[in-house]
């Protein structure tokens, strides 16, 4: 992906460190227009963005970018892969209006795919029930891992992210979760990416090693077949003894 494709329905941030301590900040990209004067800019691949600002102390405040941050980099995610741009800068100049603007850049253009995710997900396809407060939708689960699950919905399901979902499987057994992003797909549907509550973990790694014992078995189908005579014409065997 490139770093100029990047748009909102991307869900992209940038994430500062320094020493051990880390940062992660959302970012809004829009068009810039770069002035006259800055034209050297444009040997770098870069993304315009609305002004970034952090909430501090129950405060929402501008970075200084002056500051003299150890690493930054941008993630953002497309197409349910993930990817990031290392040693990025975020540089402010003065738009030809006079206004102050604001753009992420960085000296590559294409970005390398990455992995969020602290946990391993696998594809399960399984018919669940979601429900919140008097609403219930039917649905069916894209991928699990031990702290997440896909949910692939009808796009007229209405989901309040603040609000828990109630996740019910075809067996009854039941999780809760929490709306933490969501991508429109082609055939008209919506998956929804779910955070599992901490007290569901058992049952998310009972989901994740039932997946893992089918792929390892699926790994070894051939190594268990038995041998049989099916097949063979009595021709075709020399008698030796």
């Amino acid at each position: 992906m490139r770093i100029s494709e990047i748009t909102s329905e991307n869900k992209p941030y940038i994430k500062i460190s320094k020493g051990n301590k880390k940062v992660e900040v959302p970012i809004i990209p829009k068009p810039v227009v770069i002035p006259a004067g800055r034209l050297n800019m444009k040997k770098y691949s870069y993304v315009g963005c609305e002004s970034i600002r952090v909430r501090f102390k129950g405060k929402i405040v501008r970075l200084n970018w002056a500051f003299n941050h150890n690493r930054i980099t941008l993630l953002c995610s497309a197409d349910r892969k993930a990817y990031c741009w290392k040693n990025i800068k975020v540089v402010t100049f003065n738009a030809p209006n006079g206004t102050k603007e604001q753009m992420v850049v960085c000296k590559r253009d294409y970005g390398d795919e990455t992995e969020r995710r602290r946990f391993k997900r696998y594809s399960v396809n399984k018919p669940v029930t979601i429900r919140q407060g008097a609403n219930s939708y039917r649905a069916q689960t894209a991928d699990v891992s031990i702290a997440g699950i896909g949910i692939i919905v009808d796009k007229n399901v209405t989901i309040i992210p603040k609000l828990p979902i109630e996740v019910v499987f075809s067996d009854e057994s039941k999780i809760k979760a929490r709306l933490v992003r969501t991508v429109y797909r082609g055939d008209g549907s919506e998956l929804l990416g779910c955070h599992v509550s901490k007290s569901f973990r058992y049952q998310m790694t009972r989901l994740v090693r039932i997946e893992e014992d089918y792929i390892e078995r699926q790994k070894h189908a051939d190594d268990d077949e038995l041998d049989t005579d099916d097949g063979w014409l009595e021709g075709s065997i020399e008698r030796w003894h």
